[in-house]
């Protein structure tokens, strides 16, 4: 599944494949002064067929007059000589190969196309390992190995985060920033095409190397999603968070499906479901990505999802509190012996209790403040403890790196600074943050997004991944009775009724089971029978039901003329809340569930959750908790709180019927279920 990234990013020999002083924009000599600055970490060899000597070394032909194999190419040379030279490459053992240039067939050309071609099969034959083309390099940086054309990498520095961009243009830019905040780094490349080499295989190689803890990622496209999601399991199960940043978050280029699944499924909304399964964090913005991993990087996993807070603003409250609404944060409850504590501390008529105003006299008593945040950190409901803080710009600042660091010391719960407003961050200040072993966080949205990826990382590490269960559902189970008997089974009971081929037969058919009944046509151009005015609620008389009968016969024709009616359903009368749930296989991701409100409302309402399968109880829980008008769920405005365990059921059941039977199976629907109230179960009404 995975290609090897091994010789790329280990390479014990490497050649600078169209070696110059001015060849590739001056690139050459500058990935050879990095080289040297690093004082070789691989033997390094020029090759050039125009040139005898460069630099004071000796420039070879070809990759045959090497006196070594080569592990990595450096290939600075223009794109229509590359397959040819990777081609003699490989025929005397060359192993991987870096492509910097373009013109592999981006914008539709046809002869770049054709060049990408070449090198795919060459790979494919030999098992040459590439990375790019039309990229930015790559460093290894336990060794010091800068294969990027500028020199102005150098003094990054060396620490646990792995960082693998599609964006080249952005790579460098981004590393510079992190590294002015704090992090370091153990492997970062600009994959570019990624027409071997890509991001699956990066994050895989990561996950194995002993020196990341962590992996960021700028995404434009993923190409290989089976791979991609096998890597971040093994991210997830190796306790090595994913950051991302997804680039063309939109549904353009998607085509929706008929069920109202399809339509809400757009490409992004499965693909969160699918970095919510294996806990990968995305960010909406760079700077976000730079304090997510500022957080991570404590390796302070909380034991649950409760922010305690401490501040000397009351704005700086407020505000926290508002963005913690947005992200759905929970603020902790502090018992009374904690807040018996902190109340003589703090400034006269302010509340010990979460979160903590401790007024603006206690910002001149920093070791008070301190003392107020270790009480904070040592309350059994507190499980994140976020500090008001701010960097110093000059080093003759007073402000002692204690007030955090003996927080940080006194728990092993994470501990983080939070900054109200984005500092432009100093040598002098990031000094102070590594010796407080605490990060200031910079921004209030920032800080309560950056905690809440902790907690749903850590969430979904404590819960691990479930497999999907083997596709081996007989066909037959989906058909008349039996899938009746099936959906009976899983939770999802569908309500008593008849079929008539005819409208009087329908009638009989209700009259057997007793008013007030629902009627809706059977046509296979009425697949959303409501459009077409198909569906007729509560008829209380074999009359009204024949009346019911040809009028949407009419409709649909006058819709449709060709349209074949197949005859009609008639079903119980039930009342009760609509929820839609509905499972599909998404083609790039697998099988996808979306719970929601509304019945035929839903795509208007877009009050959805999603997840990949298979849904547990706990998962269903979750997302009917995500919903925007789960009130409506409970005891709303004098109406008996809903079923909501046999919901739950019926969740899971779906995903089970699905899961076992995706063999068979595209998209199954159920709009609308109806929820009863508790104890009186659910009905599923529409199944599609």
């Amino acid at each position: 599944m995975f290609h090897s990234a091994e010789p790329f990013f280990r390479p014990k020999t490497v050649a600078i494949v169209g070696a110059s002083e001015s060849g590739g924009a001056g690139w050459p000599r500058a990935i050879y002064q990095n080289l040297e600055f690093a004082d070789f970490p691989a033997e390094v060899y020029l090759i050039n067929p125009r040139r005898e000597e460069l630099w004071g070394r000796k420039v070879y032909p070809n990759f045959a007059s090497v006196p070594e194999q080569i592990d990595l190419a450096l290939t600075i040379i223009p794109a229509e000589f590359i397959p040819d030279v990777l081609r003699e490459g490989t025929d005397n053992g060359l192993k991987s190969a870096l492509i910097y240039a373009a013109r592999f067939g981006e914008g539709g050309d046809e002869v770049g196309a054709k060049r990408a071609d070449r090198l795919r099969d060459l790979c494919d034959e030999t098992g040459l390992v590439v990375c790019g083309p039309n990229c930015m390099g790559a460093m290894s940086f336990p060794s010091n190995s800068l294969f990027y054309p500028a020199t102005r990498i150098r003094g990054l520095p060396v620490g646990s985060t792995g960082v693998v961009f599609q964006s080249g243009g952005t790579f460098m830019f981004w590393l510079q920033r992190a590294a002015e905040r704090g992090l370091g780094f153990s492997y970062a490349v600009s994959s570019g095409n990624e027409l071997n080499l890509d991001l699956a295989d990066y994050i895989n190689f990561l996950v194995d190397d002993e020196d990341t803890k962590m992996i960021a990622c700028m995404v434009e496209g993923i190409r290989r999603p089976d791979a991609f999601i096998e890597a971040a399991r093994r991210a997830l199960e190796a306790k090595k968070p994913i950051v991302m940043i997804k680039v063309g978050r939109s549904d353009a280029g998607k085509e929706a499906a008929q069920s109202h699944t399809g339509a809400l499924g757009s490409d992004d909304t499965v693909l969160q479901a699918v970095c919510q399964k294996y806990g990968v964090i995305r960010c909406y913005s760079l700077d976000e990505m730079i304090e997510t991993c500022l957080v991570l990087n404590q390796r302070r996993w909380p034991k649950g999802p409760n922010i305690g807070m401490a501040g000397f603003s009351g704005g700086g409250k407020g505000l926290f509190l508002d963005y913690s609404a947005d992200e759905g944060a929970a603020m902790a409850h502090l018992s009374d012996d904690t807040v018996a504590l902190i109340d003589p501390i703090i400034d006269a008529g302010l509340s010990g209790q979460n979160p903590i105003d401790c007024g603006a006299g206690i910002a001149y008593r920093q070791q008070d403040f301190s003392v107020v945040c270790k009480h904070l950190a040592a309350d059994d409901g507190v499980d994140i403890v976020a500090m008001q803080g701010q960097l110093p710009t000059t080093s003759d600042d007073t402000t002692d790196a204690t007030i955090f660091s003996n927080v940080f010391d006194a728990t092993d719960k994470p501990v983080i600074a939070y900054v109200r407003v984005s500092q432009n961050v100093s040598p002098a200040g990031l000094e102070f943050q590594n010796e407080t072993k605490v990060p200031f966080i910079q921004g209030l949205p920032q800080t309560v997004r950056a905690l809440q990826g902790l907690v749903r990382y850590t969430a979904a590490m404590n819960k691990g991944v479930t497999p999907l269960p083997d596709a081996n559902g007989d066909k037959a189970n989906l058909e008349g009775a039996a899938f009746e008997t099936l959906l009976g089974q899983n939770g999802l009971t569908p309500p008593a009724s008849g079929f008539g081929a005819t409208a009087e037969d329908t009638a009989n058919a209700a009259a057997e089971m007793g008013f007030p009944v629902v009627l809706k046509i059977v046509s296979p151009q009425a697949s959303h029978k409501t459009e077409v005015g198909g569906v007729a609620l509560n008829l209380g008389d074999e009359a009204s039901v024949i009346a019911a009968a040809e009028e949407m016969t009419l409709r649909l024709k006058a819709v449709d003329p060709k349209a074949v009616v197949v005859g009609f359903l008639v079903q119980e009368m039930v009342t009760g809340t609509e929820v839609i749930i509905g499972v599909r296989e998404d083609p790039q991701f697998g099988p996808f569930m979306v719970v929601g409100l509304g019945g035929i409302l839903v795509e208007a309402m877009r009050d959805v959750s999603f997840r990949m399968l298979p849904v547990s109880d706990v998962d269903a829980r979750e997302m009917l908790d995500e919903l925007r008008g789960k009130a409506i769920l409970g005891a709303f405005r004098g109406s008996a709180p809903r079923d909501i365990d046999a919901l739950v059921k019926a969740i899971c059941g779906l995903s089970e019927i699905f899961a076992r039977h995706r063999n068979h199976l595209a998209d199954l629907e159920v709009n609308p279920l109806i929820v009863g109230a508790e104890g009186e179960g659910v009905r599923a009404v529409d199944v599609r």
